[in-house]
C-alpha cells in the first residue's frame, strides 16, 4: 500500500507549522530572538547500511526551507525542513539461479536537520567561513522500486523481495529515525553553501519483516549531502 497521500499530508503540516513559527519570529516584530529565512536546495548521496542487503549508493537530491536563530556574531542555529530522494541499487537476480544485476531503487524521507554553525573565519564581514554540527530527524522510510516490472525479483543475499524494503507501507505508519550531522560552510553575499556527514544513530531496518535463523537483521545508514542556500537577509 502506498504512503503517498500521507506524505503530501504529513510534509504540509510540517511546511505549515515551520512557516508560521517563522513568520510570527521574523515578521511580526514580537520575536524573541533574531534570525533569517531562506531556501535550500542540494544534492545528496545515501548509503544504506543493512547488513542483509548489497548496495551501492547514488546521487540524489533534496529541496526545503531554512529557518535560523542568531545568537552571536559567530553562532547561529539553523532550522530546515526538506524533502529528499535518495537513489540506490541492491544487488538482485530475477530468481535464485539467475545472473546477479543492479536494482534501482529511491528512498523519499522528510528531513528536520537543527544545525550549530560557528563562524571560525570572518574575512571583511563578506566572507564567512564555519564549522557545524547538530542532530536531523528524519521521517518516512519506504524504499520504493523505480522499474515495476522487476516486482517479482530478489536481492542478494537473502533472497528478499523489493516489497520487503517497504517498511513504512508495509506496517502503514510513519518511521522516525535520527542522524548526527556535522559539516563546513561559506557565506558571501547571502548565500551560502554547505558540505556536511550525516552518520545514523538509529536502526531503520528495525521493523522489517524478515528472519534469518544465522545473524540479527540491522544496520544504520549514512549519508553526504551539498547544499546550497538562500537567505532573504544579511548576516551582521
Amino acid at each position: 500500500m502506498a504512503l503517498f497521500p500521507h506524505k503530501f499530508v504529513f510534509f504540509l503540516l510540517l511546511l505549515l507549522s515551520f512557516s508560521n513559527v517563522n513568520s510570527q519570529t521574523y515578521y511580526s516584530g514580537k520575536g524573541l530572538f533574531e534570525g533569517r529565512f531562506g531556501v535550500t536546495v542540494g544534492a545528496t548521496n545515501y548509503s544504506p547500511g543493512a547488513n542483509f542487503l548489497f548496495s551501492k549508493s547514488a546521487p540524489g537530491y533534496k529541496v526545503g526551507f531554512i529557518g535560523t536563530v542568531i545568537i552571536s556574531e559567530k553562532f547561529e542555529v539553523f532550522v530546515e525542513i526538506n524533502y529528499a530522494r535518495h537513489f540506490m541499487k541492491f544487488i538482485g537476480r530475477e530468481d535464485q539461479l539467475a545472473t546477479p544485476e543492479d536494482i534501482k531503487f529511491n528512498l523519499e524521507t522528510i528531513n528536520v536537520p537543527f544545525i550549530l554553525d560557528y563562524t571560525v573565519l570572518n574575512l571583511d564581514d563578506e566572507w564567512f567561513f564555519g564549522i557545524n554540527a547538530g542532530p536531523s530527524l528524519s521521517f518516512l522510510y519506504d524504499y520504493n522500486l523505480v522499474d515495476e516490472a522487476k516486482s517479482d525479483y530478489v536481492l542478494d543475499p537473502l533472497y528478499s523481495t523489493p516489497s520487503d524494503l517497504e517498511f513504512d507501507s508495509n506496517k502503514e505508519e510513519i518511521s522516525f529515525n535520527a542522524f548526527i550531522a556535522f559539516g563546513v560552510s561559506v557565506e558571501y553575499n547571502r548565500f551560502m553553501a554547505t558540505f556536511k556527514y550525516n552518520k545514523g544513530i538509529t536502526d531503520p531496518y528495525r521493523n522489517i519483516n524478515l528472519y534469518s535463523p544465522v545473524m540479527e537483521l540491522k544496520g544504520k545508514d549514512n549519508y553526504f549531502e551539498f547544499s546550497l542556500v538562500y537567505l532573504f537577509e544579511d548576516k551582521l
